[in-house]
């Protein structure tokens, strides 16, 4: 049986937490392994998503219910595609409401698109309660993500996936010199993998370590469908890849 196809949804109730740049790294990382990607962005007054990939990255308003209508009507009619949403704090509940609203969840599981919610973790109490609000209301996959840069600690049982053996995405933090790099407006992150003059450095270090971070998660995902199907045992937890 074929394998649903992601749809990851970067989403957080707060802004500046790093959500684009992790969209950024994902776009970057499945593009690498040649995998057909779409992204959408939802952020309508500061599109950075889409102005980093102006060819593949749509930028969508939701405001209305044409905006709607035209996102959710892309995203189902696109089962080939891994899909790639910088859901932007604005919109946050309008988007899961309306996710809730129209049974968007089925209806992509019942097109191979499994809806995948990538939430950026925190310390706030009203972070977490967003969290546990959504998991009660919207049967998609959630995932937490820990972005060392924005909070160092938080209650990792305030912050459950849907299976215990998804675990976290770990972002680990910047330092200065890297955040200067990556900042560049004609940045790529696999434009400067594939450069190994005078050796490795700490940004190709930080890139590596985060890519191993999504190559980890893919494989308990799908570690963890085929145990679901066949009443196996679960799927292996995850395991520290991070480039030395």
């Amino acid at each position: 049986m074929a394998q649903p196809v992601p749809l990851y949804i970067v989403a957080s109730p707060r802004p500046r937490n790093g959500k684009t740049l992790i969209a950024r790294l994902l776009m970057e990382f499945l593009r690498q392994n040649r995998r057909p990607t779409v992204g959408y962005d939802l952020n309508p007054r500061e599109p950075a998503l889409a102005e980093r990939f102006p060819k593949l990255v749509w930028p969508v308003d939701i405001a209305d219910t044409r905006g709607q209508m035209e996102l959710f009507d892309r995203l189902l009619a696109d089962p080939a595609s891994t899909q790639v949403i910088d859901l932007g704090y604005g919109p946050f509940d309008q988007f899961f409401a309306v996710m809730r609203e129209i049974g968007f969840v089925q209806e992509a599981r019942r097109r191979g698109i499994e809806p995948i919610v990538l939430f950026v973790a925190d310390s706030s109490a009203a972070t977490a309660r967003s969290y546990a609000q959504l998991r009660r209301r919207l049967a998609a996959t959630f995932v937490p993500v820990h972005n060392e840069s924005v909070a160092l600690l938080f209650a990792k049982e305030d912050f459950p996936p849907t299976r215990t053996e998804y675990g976290l995405i770990s972002i680990p933090r910047l330092s200065p010199l890297v955040r200067g790099v990556i900042d560049r407006p004609n940045f790529s992150f696999n434009a400067y993998m594939a450069k190994q003059s005078g050796g490795p450095t700490e940004v190709h270090q930080w890139i590596g370590n985060i890519y191993a971070e999504f190559r980890d998660f893919e494989l308990r995902l799908l570690m963890g469908r085929l145990s679901s199907s066949l009443g196996g045992a679960p799927a292996p937890k995850r395991k520290d890849r991070r480039v030395r």
